[in-house]
C-alpha cells in the first residue's frame, strides 16, 4: 500500500468521524428547539394546547455519499381540531445545517438551523414554497413562533 492509500484511508476514517458526530448530536439540537418551543407555548398548554412528541425515523445522505438512519421525534402541536407537525427531516443541508419542516392547515413551512463563527445555533422560519427563491428568512423568535401557531391552529 503506497503513502497515499494510506492517507487517504486515514482521511476518510476522520471525514466519517466528524459526519458521524454530526449525525448523532442532530437529534439532541432538535430536542433544545423542541424544549424552546414548549417553554414558549406553556401558557397555552395551561389554557388547553396540547403537545405531544411521536418517536419517529429518518433516513437520509450526506453528499459525499454516507447513509444515515437514525431515531427522532417530531413535535406535535394540536388545538382546535386542527394540528401543526414540526418533522426533522434533514441533518445535512444545503443552505444549513439542519431543516426542521412546520406542517399545518394551508402553510408549509421550515425551519433552518445555522451555525455561526462562535458555534452558537441560530433557526431561521421559512416558506418552503419560496425557499427556491431565497427570500430572507425571519429569525425563530417567540413571536415568530406565535404567529404560526396563531395561523396553523386558527386562534
Amino acid at each position: 500500500m503506497s503513502k497515499a492509500d494510506e492517507l487517504a484511508i486515514k482521511l476518510k476514517q476522520t471525514r466519517s468521524t466528524g459526519i458521524d458526530q454530526a449525525i448523532d448530536s442532530w437529534p439532541g439540537q432538535v430536542y433544545e428547539l423542541y424544549h424552546q418551543i414548549e417553554a414558549w407555548l406553556q401558557p397555552l398548554t395551561e389554557a388547553g394546547l396540547v403537545l405531544r412528541r411521536n418517536p419517529t425515523h429518518a433516513f437520509e445522505s450526506h453528499p459525499l455519499g454516507d447513509t444515515f438512519d437514525y431515531a427522532i421525534d417530531q413535535l406535535v402541536i394540536s388545538a382546535n381540531r386542527l394540528s401543526i407537525t414540526f418533522d426533522p427531516v434533514a441533518r445535512f443541508t444545503a443552505d444549513g445545517e439542519g431543516r426542521v419542516e412546520i406542517h399545518c392547515q394551508g402553510n408549509e413551512l421550515a425551519l433552518l438551523r445555522t451555525v455561526d463563527e462562535h458555534g452558537a445555533t441560530h433557526w431561521w422560519l421559512q416558506g418552503i414554497e419560496q425557499a427556491a427563491t431565497r427570500p430572507d428568512a425571519v429569525a425563530l423568535t417567540e413571536n415568530s413562533l406565535l404567529s404560526v401557531v396563531q395561523a396553523g391552529l386558527a386562534l
